[in-house]
């Protein structure tokens, strides 16, 4: 089988993806529209650019060496380059350990997405995220999580009309401003 062949395979099996879930997608409702059928639509055109591209061109031209053309990047004919050396292996006790962080910021981002809600926790996250990894002194990292969380309530809540999970200590929250109130 011919790379053109396999490479064309590939492409049609991505355009009837793209046509299923856009076909799939017309059944929904119109809000719930709104995310599918842009999406689909702009796969099945860029499928298509890619469909013609490739059976437009010479055949040589498509074969391209991924590698090559990263090691030719930069390179001067006129310079030796010496060969790089080979990548030196992490310990796997200290990817173990990067994974199991890993793991527990995604559970710990869970949880309290589970009791307060998406919104603080995209702040929370965010800036804790910019500050902690060095981006922003902390002034900027609460800033910019802050613009963040602001444009994510703006397109979730506002624009698609989203009803979004206010955390399971919202009733709790609630029940004790009733009851500071009462008293």
């Amino acid at each position: 089988m011919s790379r053109r062949l396999q490479e064309n395979i590939v492409a049609l099996c991505l355009l009837a993806f793209f046509i299923a879930v856009l076909v799939a997608s017309l059944g929904y409702g119109p809000r719930a529209r709104l995310v599918p059928v842009p999406i689909a639509v702009l796969g099945i055109v860029l499928v298509a650019f890619q469909f013609a591209w490739q059976n437009l061109r010479a055949a040589d031209t498509l074969n391209i060496d991924l590698l090559e053309v990263l090691a030719r990047r930069g390179h001067n004919p006129d310079v030796a380059v010496a060969e790089p050396e080979p990548p030196v292996a992490s310990p796997p006790r200290a990817d173990s350990r990067r994974m199991a962080i890993a793991f527990g910021m995604v559970a710990l981002f869970v949880a309290i997405t589970l009791a307060i809600g998406p919104i603080p926790t995209i702040f929370l996250f965010t800036g804790a995220y910019l500050f902690l990894s060095g981006h922003f002194r902390l002034g900027k990292a609460v800033l910019w999580a802050a613009v963040f969380t602001a444009a994510s309530y703006l397109v979730f809540v506002q624009v698609l009309q989203l009803q979004l999970y206010n955390g399971y200590l919202t009733p709790v929250a609630e029940f004790l401003r009733r009851l500071t109130h009462s008293g």
